[in-house]
C-alpha cells in the first residue's frame, strides 16, 4: 500500500472533504454551490472529459494489448467488475437525477445547462463515469511505477467526478460513493489478480508482429538463398515461428 501513498492519500482527504461538505449541507444547496463556478472554458473542457469515464478506458485497453497483455486485461476486468456493480447499485436505488429533483422540489431554481448536453432523470446513484475512472485511473497506477503519476492520475479521475456534479447528472454524495465503489473493487481485483500467475500475459501483440516480420525475413533470406543454388526449396520453420 504504501506505493501507492501518492494516490491513496489524496483519495482520503477527498473522501473526508466531502463527506464534512455532504453532512454540513443540504443535497440542494451543495449541489447549487458546486455547480456555481461555470464558465464557457468549463462548459466545453467539461462535457468532452467526462467521456474519459465512458468509452475511453476501453479504447485505452486496446492500446495496452500491444504494450502488455497482463496490464491491459486487469484493466478490462476492473473495468468490467465496476461496471457490474454499478449496474446493480443503481437498479437498487433508483434515484432521481439532478434535474428532476429540482423540478419536483424546487421549481423555481433553474440549473445551469451546458449546451448540446443531454440531462438524465433517473439512477443518479451512484455515479457510473465516476465508479470507471477511479477503477480505470487507480489501476494504472498499479502498473506505474513512477510515483509522481500517481498524483497525477488521482486529479484526473476527480476531474471526472467533478464533471458529473458540474454537468448536473449527479449529486455530490453520487460522486462520493462512485469513486470509493471504483476504488473499492479494483482493489479487490487487484488481489485476486495476483492468483492467477499467466505467464503468457507478460508479452504483447508487439511481440507478435515482430515475430512474424522476423519468420519472413528469415523465410525470404532462406527464399533467394536457394534460387541461387538452383535448388528447388521447401517450407520450412525458422526457430522464431
Amino acid at each position: 500500500m504504501k506505493k501507492y501513498i501518492f494516490f491513496y492519500i489524496p483519495y482520503l482527504l477527498f473522501v473526508l472533504t466531502f463527506v464534512v461538505l455532504i453532512l454540513c449541507n443540504s443535497k440542494a444547496d451543495l449541489h447549487l454551490w458546486l455547480t456555481s463556478f461555470y464558465t464557457p472554458v468549463g462548459d466545453v473542457f467539461f462535457r468532452y472529459y467526462t467521456y474519459v469515464g465512458d468509452w475511453v478506458p476501453y479504447l485505452v485497453i486496446a492500446g495496452l494489448l500491444f504494450y502488455n497483455y497482463r496490464m491491459a486485461l486487469f484493466v478490462l476486468v476492473s473495468q468490467l467488475a465496476t461496471g457490474l456493480v454499478s449496474i446493480i447499485i443503481k437498479k437498487t436505488w433508483n434515484e432521481p437525477r439532478p434535474i428532476l429533483y429540482f423540478k419536483e422540489h424546487f421549481p423555481n431554481i433553474q440549473l445551469h445547462q451546458v449546451v448540446g448536453e443531454h440531462l438524465h432523470l433517473a439512477h443518479s446513484f451512484p455515479s457510473g463515469h465516476t465508479i470507471t475512472a477511479f477503477a480505470f485511473f487507480l489501476a494504472l497506477v498499479f502498473y506505474t511505477k513512477k510515483t509522481t503519476l500517481h498524483f497525477l492520475y488521482f486529479i484526473l479521475a476527480l476531474l471526472v467526478g467533478y464533471s458529473r456534479i458540474y454537468l448536473s447528472q449527479h449529486f455530490a454524495v453520487d460522486v462520493l460513493v462512485g469513486s470509493f465503489v471504483g476504488v473499492l473493487v479494483t482493489i479487490l481485483c487487484k488481489y485476486y489478480f495476483k492468483k492467477f500467475p499467466m505467464k503468457w500475459a507478460d508479452g504483447s501483440l508487439r511481440d507478435v508482429f515482430s515475430r512474424k516480420a522476423s519468420c519472413r525475413f528469415c523465410y525470404s533470406r532462406l527464399k533467394t538463398y536457394l534460387c541461387k543454388l538452383k535448388i528447388k526449396y521447401v517450407v520450412l520453420r525458422c526457430v522464431h515461428c
